[in-house]
């Protein structure tokens, strides 16, 4: 395999949108389009047939005439906010790189092979995840929230999309028939330090943890900061600030069991400097590799944020926002990735995703699995966000090969 070719698409990729304080390509804004066209020509250039869908999905197919079942790979290049320039565009240019070389070098297929570039897989803009996949998948269940979810400036999803040549209300048309791909294959950036600490360049996914997300309000009582005694207070910020340390202590309980929760937002009312707040809304994230162990965390932050507010005096309310079921990916791909490793000679273990992927959307009708490669930063959705070029290369071999044998 080529990979100067990969890293040479990789800083293409990223002089796009990105800056020193890394890559900004948030779905469907001008430099999320430029890329994608970037792709559409790259793609056209090695000769693979492509489309995109009424989202802006994009396919590209490798078919050396057969008709049975399609193995699928790819991942994302949308990005969060200054973010990194491996995470989901890794593993899209490996991808692409895999099929080009089984292209070029007329490799044996039984099966034909599709890319797929998935649209608005971060959640940064409208603040709903692995947006494209879910429409792929047939999960339409948040149809209404989509519709009327905007961004930091007030620009609709429903707006944006119209700006960068789509329709909102034709995404139902983009939802492929179940038996449409036989496996689905994601090489991905370790978000963590799990590879490094393990020193190893890559790992066998084997379950992908679930985010439930919350919104929690705590009512207290807006006062003169100046003329209201410190007994008589509702300070809905203090009731809060109570509450995200309840929730850190009551997460650190459950390190072992593999569930975690954070208070990623908070907003203030009315936000004055010389006025108690009356009113603190906060925004949790829990996430976990069982739907159990989610819940029951759930349930403890419920219970402690109403036994917090009531020690003031105050009220809170409570109101689930989202929640994905977690993904196991035990199966024939996850092992075909094994058998990859080890034929390759290729150091790996196996471990689980604390961030969600695409994954777990295409997990709803086919069999998948992940590949994930060493960050030796250990840093994700950051400028900071590093691979060295042998892992690069090692996760790139793997992923040719479980694709190469996928596809037999």
């Amino acid at each position: 395999m080529n990979t100067s070719w990969i890293f040479e698409q990789l800083d293409k990729i990223s002089s796009i949108g990105g800056t020193i304080h890394g890559q900004n390509r948030l779905a469907f804004s001008e430099n999320d389009m430029k890329a994608r066209e970037f792709l559409k020509h790259l793609i056209d250039k090695i000769g693979l047939e492509y489309r995109e869908d009424t989202f802006g999905n994009i396919f590209a197919l490798y078919n050396n005439g057969s008709h049975n079942q399609i193995v699928a790979t790819g991942s994302h290049i949308d990005t969060v906010p200054d973010g990194g320039r491996y995470d989901g565009t890794l593993g899209v240019i490996s991808s692409l790189a895999a099929i080009k070389t089984i292209k070029e070098k007329k490799e044996k297929i039984s099966h034909p092979l599709e890319l797929i570039v998935f649209q608005a897989e971060e959640s940064s803009r409208f603040g709903h995840s692995t947006m494209g996949s879910k429409i792929i998948a047939g999960k339409l269940e948040n149809f209404v929230q989509w519709e009327q979810s905007k961004d930091n400036e007030g620009i609709s999803l429903v707006q944006a999309m119209k700006d960068a040549g789509y329709n909102f209300y034709y995404i139902n048309k983009s939802v492929v028939e179940k038996d449409r791909y036989k496996y689905f294959l994601e090489l991905h950036i370790d978000q963590s330090k799990t590879l490094t600490n393990a020193n190893v360049p890559v790992a066998v996914v084997d379950g992908i943890a679930a985010p439930l997300r919350v919104r929690v309000t705590i009512f207290g009582e807006a006062a003169h900061s100046g003329s209201t005694a410190m007994r008589d207070r509702k300070d809905a910020l203090v009731i809060a600030s109570e509450l995200i340390l309840a929730i850190r202590n009551i997460s650190l309980a459950y390190d072992e069991r593999q569930a975690i929760a954070t208070v990623g937002k908070i907003d203030i009312y009315p936000n004055a400097m010389n006025v108690v707040p009356g009113t603190a809304v906060m925004y949790v994230d829990i996430r976990g590799i069982h739907a159990k162990t989610i819940e029951e965390l759930f349930g403890l932050i419920r219970s402690e944020s109403s036994k917090i507010a009531l020690r003031y005096k105050a009220s809170s309310e409570i109101e689930l926002l989202s929640s994905e079921k977690p993904c196991a990916l035990n199966n024939i791909v996850t092992d075909t990735i094994e058998l990859s490793c080890k034929e390759l000679k290729i150091p790996y273990i196996h471990t689980i995703s604390g961030a969600g992927h695409d994954t777990m959307n295409m997990a709803e009708i086919t069999e998948c699995g992940m590949i994930f490669v060493r960050n030796v930063s250990g840093i994700s959705h950051h400028a900071n966000e590093t691979i060295l070029d042998e892992d690069i290369e090692k996760g790139a071999l793997v992923l040719h090969d479980a694709l190469l044998k996928l596809s037999r």
